[in-house]
């Protein structure tokens, strides 16, 4: 039953018809008469309700599935937006192809740069020593080939300085004083050595001088002769010099012996410091004094006001007593000295006065290496170096060295081949993905027959035939070397590239100057490709750049076509929605109206009497 029957239909049986009689509603008049004429006419009628009542509800009293009907109607309605949504779909998937083919030329132009740059590898050079041993070197990019002799006579030295006096540890207690250090030309500084300043040890000395920035590195070494101060040059050759001077560091020694664990003459003496009592110190394996270390850990622990130390060196090893006070208080007495056979076999001075020290160093600084300047010839000319990397000898070029000769070294600059030959397969193998890229997006599949993504778009035609023009282009003379194939790049039939690795090797070894001159010549095929490259590439102007904003705009219009038109079909599912509420609630009440119509239909026929 159409839409348009049940409306009238249910127009006929809204409830103000209820009420009517059956032949009010049939537009009669109301009648008693039971004729067999009205009889079989009320029948009819009746016959003729119940099967449009039938044909509208299919089950009596339930009504219509609203949603669904509505759905039924809509899902025909829609159609035009999934055919809008396609269109948004194959948009999108141009625009990443398309962007993809812009990567890949992006990519491409990287490896087109790296042949065309004039600073790049084609710059590059490599430099052999017939002695490595003596001399070796790396130059610049763009450092002009050729052979150059060196002749090596001397090394720069780095100076270095060390206490040659030893000490038990890094942490044992040094003679008092102060001593200079000047490096090169520099000011000479005056270093303290004492326990106010905290560098009465090793370690403590080391730290200050670290700390004053006076171009020397102060470190403690260590070995199985004990522990003393090493200085080294931070600077090389002579202007690094380390010189030690007004070395007035002292202590009270006593004589010397084989080693700090040499066994003592026995004994004793007698220690006083400044105005103290003397205290007698034995000298004996009871007491465990019997060597200098033993002796010195006994001095040491009686909080006598001194220092006791064993300090080591080419003479031997020595106890060295250092007064804790300075001046008179620090004034050291050894008296009753019955060590040995005779007495005095420690052999320390009778008096040692802090104030006025015996001469000598009590560091002992020696020279380990002296600070000089290396001696060379290049190409003839004398030149003077404070480091054995010299850089300002041979334009662009450093020289290394590590060794002397009296007879010349040679060095050899020329092209450096291995980066120009894996740049140029980067190239073919970048070009290779691109066009690989294309031929497959406008190309339709060979198995499926289905068309590629941009197939059909003359934007990228048109930049298929620019890009193969550029590779194609050729320039005059340069030797015969005019265009790809000349140096060994075959084009294929599908537009990729192969390297012939035997004509590329030789135009590079016997033509160099050649090969650069196709890339970066200025009317070069490397420069009609850089320029190809450049206009395409344009973010304003390029092809592909272009296209894809076409294709953005596109699918912003295609976008609110969309949305105004699921705005429109909200509208129209609530429209039919409510109506097809009404339609449903009234045939919901059809069997109530069915009912009523029956009780009139029966009164206006009742059954025929007998008699």
């Amino acid at each position: 039953m159409s839409t348009s029957s049940i409306g009238s239909l249910l127009s006929s049986l809204s409830t103000s018809a209820t009420n009517e009689t059956l032949a009010q509603l049939l537009g009669e008049t109301s009648t008693t008469s039971s004729s067999n004429t009205n009889s079989s006419t009320n029948a009819a009628i009746l016959d003729a309700v119940n099967a449009i009542l039938n044909s509208a509800t299919n089950t009596s009293g339930s009504g219509i599935d609203v949603t669904a009907t509505v759905d039924a109607i809509l899902e025909a309605d829609a159609a035009p937006e999934e055919t809008l949504d396609q269109d948004v779909t194959n948009l999108n998937s141009q625009n990443t192809a398309l962007q993809t083919l812009q990567n890949d030329i992006l990519d491409f132009q990287t490896t087109v740069d790296a042949l065309t740059n004039y600073t790049g590898d084609f710059g590059s050079v490599t430099v052999s020593s017939t002695n490595n041993n003596v001399v070796s070197a790396t130059a610049d990019n763009g450092t002009a080939q050729g052979t150059h002799t060196v002749t090596v006579n001397s090394l720069a030295t780095t100076s270095t300085d060390y206490t040659a006096a030893t000490f038990a540890s890094s942490t044992a207690i040094l003679p008092t004083g102060s001593f200079q250090i000047q490096v090169g030309s520099g000011a000479a500084v005056t270093i303290p050595v004492d326990s106010g300043d905290g560098t009465n040890t090793l370690s403590g000395l080391a730290s200050y001088i670290n700390n004053q920035d006076l171009g020397v590195t102060a470190t403690v070494i260590t070995d199985n002769t004990g522990s003393r101060l090493a200085l080294v040059s931070q600077t090389s050759g002579a202007a690094g010099q380390i010189t030690i001077s007004n070395d007035t560091t002292s202590a009270d020694y006593s004589g010397d012996f084989s080693s700090a664990s040499a066994t003592l003459p026995t004994g004793s003496f007698d220690l006083q410091v400044g105005s103290n009592a003397a205290v007698t110190i034995p000298v004996d394996s009871g007491d465990g004094t019997n060597t200098l270390t033993g002796l010195a850990n006994y001095i040491n622990n009686q909080n006598l006001g001194v220092s006791a130390s064993v300090v080591t060196d080419s003479n031997g090893a020595r106890l060295a007593l250092i007064p804790q006070s300075s001046g008179s208080a620090g004034v050291i007495t050894i008296s009753n000295d019955t060590t040995g056979t005779d007495g005095g076999g420690m052999g320390f001075a009778a008096t040692y006065d802090p104030s006025n020290p015996p001469s000598g160093g009590g560091l002992e600084f020696t020279v380990a290496t002296a600070g000089s300047d290396a001696s060379l010839t290049v190409d003839g000319i004398a030149i003077d170096s404070s480091s054995n990397t010299v850089s300002d000898a041979i334009p662009g070029v450093t020289l290394d060295l590590s060794g002397t000769s009296s007879t010349p070294v040679t060095l050899q600059i020329s092209p450096n081949l291995s980066p120009i030959s894996t740049d140029i397969n980067n190239f073919v193998s970048s070009w290779n993905t691109l066009i690989g890229a294309i031929n497959s997006d406008i190309q339709s599949n060979s198995t499926t027959g289905a068309a590629g993504t941009l197939t059909g778009d003359t934007t990228v035609d048109l930049v298929q035939q620019q890009l193969l023009g550029a590779l194609s282009s050729a320039m005059s003379g340069n030797n015969g070397l005019v265009n790809l194939q000349s140096i060994g790049i075959e084009m294929q039939d599908d537009g990729t590239l192969t390297v012939d690795s035997t004509t590329l090797n030789d135009a590079l070894q016997n033509n160099f100057s050649s090969v650069q001159n196709l890339f970066q010549g200025t009317t070069s095929v490397g420069t009609t490709i850089t320029n190809t490259l450049t206009t395409l590439t344009d973010p304003t102007t390029g092809a592909l750049n272009v296209d894809m904003n076409g294709n953005t705009s596109e699918i912003s219009d295609l976008n609110s076509q969309i949305s105004d038109f699921q705005t429109q079909l909200q509208d129209t599912q609530t429209q039919l929605t409510a109506e097809y509420d009404t339609i449903n609630t009234t045939l919901e009440q059809l069997p109530e109206t069915l009912a009523q119509i029956n009780s009139q239909l029966n009164a206006l026929n009742p059954p025929n009497s007998t008699t």
